[in-house]
């Protein structure tokens, strides 16, 4: 289903998705659960899990999927775009996979 994320919150089923472009820039936070996050033209993907928080450019796809249990979400629009946090939290999400991944791969 594409939307254009004009609703405050939405609940979204384990496995399930949201998709949908937003006309203006938009705060996501996650009330609960743990969700996979893309938005098109970013190189990286997020995981985000309760109170975690990341910017959805205005104008750009957005892909939600919810993980292995139902979760809840919040948007809130913002007066202007977070960049720096952002690609900060990337950087670190990217860091804790390939330290998962190296923790796995010589268990």
């Amino acid at each position: 289903m594409t939307n254009n994320f004009a609703n405050q919150s939405y609940t979204i089923n384990a496995g399930s998705t949201l998709s949908g472009v937003s006309p203006v820039d938009r705060k996501i936070r996650i009330v609960c659960g743990r969700v996979w996050l893309t938005i098109a033209g970013d190189e990286a993907d997020f995981w985000l899990t309760d109170e975690e928080t990341v910017v959805i450019p205005a104008n750009r796809m957005v892909v939600v999927e919810a993980d292995q249990q139902t979760s809840l979400i919040e948007l809130q629009t913002v007066s202007a775009p977070v960049i720096s946090k952002q690609n900060d939290f990337a950087l670190a999400t990217y860091f804790q996979k390939l330290s998962h991944k190296l923790t796995h791969a010589f268990a």
